[in-house]
């Protein structure tokens, strides 16, 4: 009693320190809330699983029941991974191989080696992108990443904020920098909210105070900002009706965003749905867990930052047990156990390890940002520069080079568009599982030589009704006169979750005969070395180079890309393939 009377004092002068403009913070207390903040991550996202996206158009009504939950908690005896918190086990992984600030080519090469599957939205297509040859930031931009506005960073990135405790700045710095790994624009602003939050938190326990420092770190003008000044504004208004602050958000968010942004997972509606169920949670886990799932579109993201949140502000004591260590057997907070079942080549982990290895960074951050330790009593005690700022590592921004010299396209001058599937059947695709705003479609083949290869209205999907059947789709041009080529360039348009891709594609020219005759092509750059959705780049462009060839047609033709587990979602579907330009260039 006399030790736990002494910590607390302790944890008192420190915190009065921090009111007179000093940070410190002891390693009992730092570690105690970074505990809180991988558990409390760990409550909000695996019992917020169960209501993933089952409340959009009103919000949901409790008592809520959590058996998703616990049947797989039961099966692995322990915690598991989901992609709340397995991206940041793996950049607590990269932090200790590359040092606290490592560079983009270091998390490309992570994620290529780690993440093969699992991931969704912003976060599937960067990784696609880092296949096809990009580096961060390229792998989050709006001309490349269809996905650039979804809710994906502020749920994978909280780990580089409670790694830099008491630096607000620092944390808003770095949690954009790795916002646009996926994201950009205004889709990075939540993730620098929370990550001011998440810093700040070890010495500030007044939730609508962090909320107003916080968004103080976005630029005056940016939506998100002006939106949790709405929040602010709602829950004055409504304190105790959060489904009316609710109604409001999500009118203004949703149901009248713009369509080429519209989405459950859009990042400033999440962001804002976050934002509610802290201010009107009171400062309690389980209450804020129940709003943030009742609040709904993608809750258990937001209730897995938010109860990570929390869990720093309030420490381990703060985190319901019952949620914790629901089986009797367990005498330890998910049986110590954190399971992993998403990521290629990462050891299941003691989640007090995770802990122990996280303070370790921390403590290292705090003292290459300028920071201090001395020991009293046999105590660490950190001094914090409160002023640090994040400075990204230096490297040269990496893309690729296609071939820049190609003759005149002659696709436009072609008699006759040659495809498989002219028009669209819009129903089918209606009644797909959608992830891509409409707005990026075209209905008719007749784009793919207007020399639009990307944006609104520049994507053909091929997709011509249902079949269960395997596809072979063809793209090409007939001209009324012998043309000579050597070259031709594919370009992809945004892919979906179950299909738009080729699982194979050749070039082939019609010759003298009337005969489709393969051509020998080298491709640039290589084509994906499988079929799976993760490993596909939306806008891509693949180059087939091969000796000049006379001809009156030319085609690209293979098989279409047919994923299995998203049956469920599009039985009967045919396969497709989404196309914005075919360019067939005259020989040089």
């Amino acid at each position: 009693m006399k030790r736990l009377i002494a910590i607390l004092l302790t944890v008192s002068l420190l915190a009065s320190c921090g009111d007179c403009g000093k940070k410190e913070i002891t390693l009992t207390q730092l570690k105690d809330k970074i505990a809180g903040a991988w558990l409390g991550q760990m409550v909000g996202n695996i019992y917020g699983l169960e209501y993933e996206n089952k409340f959009v158009d009103e919000p949901g009504e409790g008592p809520f029941v959590f058996n998703k939950a616990m049947r797989k908690m039961e099966a692995v005896d322990g915690a598991f991974s989901d992609d709340d918190t397995d991206v940041e086990y793996l950049y607590l992984m990269m932090m200790e191989k590359n040092g606290v600030n490592p560079t983009y080519q270091q998390v490309k090469d992570s994620w290529m080696y780690h993440i093969r599957d699992r991931v969704w939205l912003a976060n599937r297509a960067a990784l696609g992108l880092m296949h096809y040859g990009f580096t961060p930031p390229y792998t989050g931009k709006k001309e490349y990443n269809p996905h650039w506005f979804q809710i994906d960073p502020q749920l994978i990135n909280e780990i580089w904020a409670y790694t830099a405790p008491g630096m607000p700045e620092y944390a808003a710095g770095v949690s954009d920098w790795a916002a646009r790994i996926t994201s950009d624009d205004w889709a990075a602003s939540p993730t620098v909210v929370y990550g001011a939050m998440y810093s700040e938190a070890f010495f500030e326990n007044d939730i609508p105070t962090l909320v107003r420092h916080a968004k103080g770190y976005l630029p005056k003008e940016d939506r998100f900002r002006k939106i949790i000044d709405e929040c602010l504004d709602l829950w004055k208004q409504h304190p105790d009706d959060w489904k009316a602050s609710r109604k409001v958000i999500a009118d203004e968010l949703y149901v009248n965003e713009p369509e080429i942004t519209r989405s459950i997972w859009n990042a400033d509606l999440n962001g804002a749905m976050g934002i509610l169920a802290l201010l009107y949670g009171d400062g309690d886990i389980e209450k804020t867990l129940n709003i943030g799932c009742a609040l709904g579109f993608d809750c258990d993201n937001q209730t897995a930052t938010i109860c990570g949140l929390l869990g720093v502000i309030n420490g381990v004591e703060s985190i319901p047990m019952d949620r914790a260590m629901p089986f009797e057997h367990w005498t330890k907070p998910f049986n110590d156990r954190y399971i992993n079942v998403t990521r290629y080549d990462m050891p299941d982990a003691s989640i007090e390890d995770l802990i122990e290895r996280t303070v370790v960074l921390a403590e290292k951050n705090i003292l290459e940002r300028g920071g201090k330790v001395r020991e009293e009593n046999g105590e660490k005690i950190f001094t914090i520069n409160a002023k640090a700022r994040f400075v990204p590592a230096k490297e040269a921004a990496m893309t690729f080079e296609l071939p820049s010299e190609r003759g005149r396209n002659l696709a436009p001058e072609a008699a006759e568009i040659l495809a498989l599937t002219r028009e669209t059947d819009v129903a089918t695709l209606d009644s797909c599982w959608l992830t891509i705003p409409k707005t990026y479609r075209a209905y008719t083949v007749d784009v793919i030589n207007d020399g639009v290869v990307g944006g609104p209205g520049a994507a053909f999907y091929s997709l011509g009704g249902k079949s269960n059947a395997p596809k072979q789709d063809y793209f090409g041009y007939r001209w009324d006169k012998p043309i000579t080529t050597d070259m031709v360039s594919f370009h992809y348009g945004p892919l979906e979750e179950f299909g738009g891709w080729y699982s194979n594609l050749h070039v082939e020219y019609l010759d003298e005969a009337g005969n489709w005759q393969p051509l020998e092509a080298t491709v640039t750059p290589d084509w994906p070395f499988c079929d799976e959705v993760f490993f596909q780049p939306h806008n891509g462009e693949f180059i087939f180079s091969f000796p000049a060839v006379t001809t009156t047609a030319i085609r690209v033709i293979g098989d279409d890309a047919v994923l299995i587990h998203w049956n469920k979602y599009t039985k009967d579907v045919s396969a497709f393939i989404s196309i914005t330009e075919l360019q067939v260039y005259e020989a040089k």
